[in-house]
């Protein structure tokens, strides 16, 4: 027992030496700034510059890297070696900013760095850029990114699909895994699509299997909320516009003990009215209301340990849900109506709980990530209208629900580490708990759908019960060869069994319900995946980089495969090749990043009929694409700043094994393009601001436009429909103070008509023009 609490001691030990280091933040013209945040990066240490623009920290011999921010100024990051010699007296000058570019972080390798150092296509949008964009759901960030598309399904809260790099998943896995808050969220239906006192998004392009896992084989979605601390803040912000649009959102971050205890929470209520108009009932047809809050509690109760409790709440009640027609003629020719006899409302309840620990440490850093997440969607009545039509005849009303659990833990090379030698290492592992009663109601009309269906009316119901366990482990590693060359490995090991009860009522009045017997399935899955990076830093301010990088889809279960062999279907596999270069020029006025990429996706799940009967989801589409990217951003005058990226890519099937109707046989479709992936995107936004020099409380205007165009693409494999390329602008202008900004805004100011979902014959249009206004108070 003694031995045991000695090596505690000596691991968790806090370093002996420590310095001072006094410091004294300034502008560009000798200016003290007060209130300037200091933090020093991977550590729990941070502080505030006084009236004078003075601050003092004490740190351990090592390296370091602080960010130093102010509201005004561009925010910058400083290196720093701590040794025993003198104490240190550091000046730093800040440049306002809409004359200097931010410096911006990121958490891509799981540690906190400057983005324009990391060796991968990373990009990050801000809290400003948040707002800029108005980014209020993952609907709004299509092509923000290079090659990032984000399938809009309907009035429907819970379904939205991100596609990456032509890379986009057709069963409830993910193909782009998406995080928040550190916590994976296991599916697309799950994960928390309201963008909720959001800090940053950042979206990592290609595979991150090593450090990401499961389903992070196009990329990921990584959103961090506002985390508290010693500065008391927070806003309130009322949204009003067209279609009854209505928005409220409060927010509020506190210290409760100085430099120990820290609480923040925020709230968003949303409603939005009619958009789709029903012939049937003669009014509008859909309804968005949801609510939204999160919480986060922060605590110190050391200099080297930080404990980070986070909770999350949805609530979603969204009335006209896939306001679906049955042809793409038919969606042009009637743009905005539906002519149904079912209300489709969709309720989803959203319960995301996380507690994360970290220790940083002399001899290494500890990172533990602990989640539970509670997820229940469901329809009212008769559900969702499949026949698009005021007939009874073909409607579904699935209520599913899922309890997971999952526990990461990650050890480190130490923040201040001087050593060539960086590394993670860590395990992973989680249970999923689902429940699905999805009942098919056959209507007294089906009989016209389907002649032989003379047993109309009819209901048929599949319950499932299921049990998904999985664990990982992962390492990795970057050597710095010379001062300027890093070389980084890494590799991941995952391991997944899933199981599943399933059976059937059928119920027909007044006859008693009868049940199918109980089937039982089950299947293991194993992935390793791989990376490699090599980078060289040409400049300090520039970096080009090749790597490799492999990942994964999880596979799943056939329940209604008449052939064993064909029950499990096989995870999916992809492999990236990509070089990047990365620029900070002209004093940090401009950005330009250059990233080209090769992907091969293998085993890709496709839902098919090999007999054009009974369709199942198969490991059928071998998918190649290669492509360019380009970010750009520049500050060509003082006040304005451009941001452009742009993307090409060619992405065909190398193989693609589908049932054809007209053939009456399987055919190999090689040669066709994937779905919703078009070949070139751009977004393009500029922004002036004007500051009213000697106003006492800061005014400033600002006008902005936003520029995005999409090229055409498919909406099956077949590749017999499709969206024509087409552009979308939107626009936002207003005034600000120190405490307060009034700006209007629009989008898609043109009321362009595009197709944003189509699968199964079952098409809808994208958003119509909205206008509005924002009134933001900030304290």
């Amino acid at each position: 027992m003694k031995l045991l609490y000695t090596i505690f001691i000596l691991l968790f030990s806090i370093t002996t030496f420590a310095q001072t280091l006094d410091g004294t933040i300034k502008t560009q013209s000798g200016e003290p700034v007060p209130l300037a945040n200091i933090s020093v990066l991977n550590s729990t240490k941070g502080t505030t510059s006084d009236k004078q623009g003075r601050f003092t920290l004490i740190l351990a011999e090592g390296n370091y890297q602080l960010s130093i921010s102010a509201i005004g100024f561009a925010t910058q990051f400083k290196n720093l070696t701590i040794t025993n010699n003198a104490p240190i007296n550091l000046m730093i000058r800040l440049q306002v900013a809409s004359q200097q570019l931010n410096e911006v972080m990121v958490t891509a390798d799981n540690k906190q760095q400057d983005v324009q150092k990391v060796p991968a296509a990373i990009t990050v949008l801000g809290a400003k850029q948040i707002r800029d964009y108005r980014l209020w759901d993952i609907t709004n960030l299509t092509a923000i990114a290079p090659n990032l598309f984000t399938v809009e399904h309907g009035n429907s809260t819970s379904s939205n699909f991100f596609n990456i790099r032509g890379v986009m998943g057709f069963s409830n896995e993910q193909a782009v895994a998406t995080y928040v808050d550190g916590v994976y969220q296991f599916d697309y239906f799950s994960a928390p699509p309201l963008f909720n006192d959001i800090q940053s998004i950042e979206i990592l392009r290609g595979p991150q299997g090593t450090l990401y896992g499961r389903n992070a084989f196009g990329g990921v979605v990584n959103i961090t909320t506002k985390q508290p601390g010693n500065t008391p803040s927070g806003y309130f912000e009322a949204t009003f516009g067209n279609y009854g649009q209505q928005r409220y959102t409060a927010s509020l971050s506190s210290p409760i003990v100085a430099n120990k205890l820290f609480a923040s929470g925020s709230f968003t209520y949303n409603h939005r009215g009619s958009i789709y108009y029903n012939e049937f009932t003669k009014s509008g047809f859909d309804r968005r209301e949801d609510y939204s809050g999160n919480f986060n509690l922060r605590y110190l109760p050391s200099a080297n340990w930080s404990l980070a409790l986070n909770a999350k709440l949805e609530n979603d009640n969204d009335r006209g849900s896939f306001p679906w027609l049955g042809s793409i003629e038919e969606v042009f020719a009637k743009p905005y109506q539906v002519n149904t006899n079912n209300t489709n409302v969709e309720r989803r309840k959203n319960f995301n709980t996380s507690l994360a620990a970290n220790y940083y440490g002399k001899h290494f850093n500890f990172t533990s990530v602990s989640s539970y997440i509670d997820w229940h969607a469901y329809y009212e009545g008769k559900g969702v209208d499949y026949d698009f039509t005021p007939l009874d005849a073909l409607s579904t009303a699935p209520d599913q629900r899922q309890h997971i659990f999952s526990q990461e833990i990650r050890f480190a090379s130490p923040s201040a580490s001087q050593s060539q030698l960086k590394w993670v290492a860590g395990a992973y592992g989680f249970t999923q708990n689902t429940h699905m009663n999805a009942p098919t109601f056959f209507g007294p009309d089906y009989v016209l759908l389907d002649p032989k269906a003379t047993n109309a009316p009819f209901t048929s119901t599949s319950l499932s019960r299921g049990n998904n366990k999985g664990y990982a482990f992962f390492g990795q590693a970057t050597y710095a060869i010379t001062d300027k060359l890093d070389f980084t490995a890494g590799i991941r090991y995952d391991h997944e069994t899933r199981s599943l009860n399933q059976y059937t009522d059928y119920e027909k009045d007044p006859d008693p319900v009868v049940s199918s017997p109980k089937q039982y399935y089950k299947a293991d899955f194993n992935a390793v995946t791989p990376k490699f990076v090599l980078s060289y830093k040409l400049k300090d301010n520039m970096l080009l980089y090749g790597s490799y990088a492999r990942g994964f889809r999880a596979g799943g279960l056939n329940t209604n495969a008449t052939d064993p062999a064909q029950v499990p279907y096989q995870p999916e596999h992809s492999d990236n090749y990509e070089i990047g270069w990365k620029n900070m020029l002209w004093n940090n006025k401009m950005k330009l990043n250059l990233t080209a990429f090769y992907l091969e996706q293998h085993n890709q799940q496709i839902s098919t009929a090999m007999d054009g009967i009974n369709a199942l989801i198969l490991n059928v589409g071998e998918m190649h694409n290669k492509g360019v990217e380009l970010e750009l951003t520049v500050l060509p005058v003082k006040g304005l700043q451009i941001d452009w990226n742009a993307s090409y890519s060619h992405a065909r099937y190398t193989s693609l094994l589908l049932y054809s109707a007209d053939a009456g046989a399987v055919v190999d479709f090689k040669g066709n393009k994937p779905i919703n992936t078009p070949p070139v995107s751009s977004m393009l936004a500029a922004q002036y601001s004007y500051d009213f020099a000697g106003s006492k409380h800061n005014l400033s205007a600002f006008i902005r436009g936003e520029y995005r165009y999409l090229g055409s693409y498919e909406f099956d494999f077949i590749n017999d429909k499709n969206q024509s390329a087409y552009s979308l602008f939107n626009s936002k202008a207003g005034i600000s103070t120190i405490h307060f900004e009034l700006n209007f805004w629009a989008r898609n100011i043109t009321d362009k008509k595009y197709i944003a979902y189509g699968s199964f014959n079952s098409f809808l249009l994208g958003s119509p023009r909205t206008y509005g206004t924002t009134l933001i108070a900030k304290f």
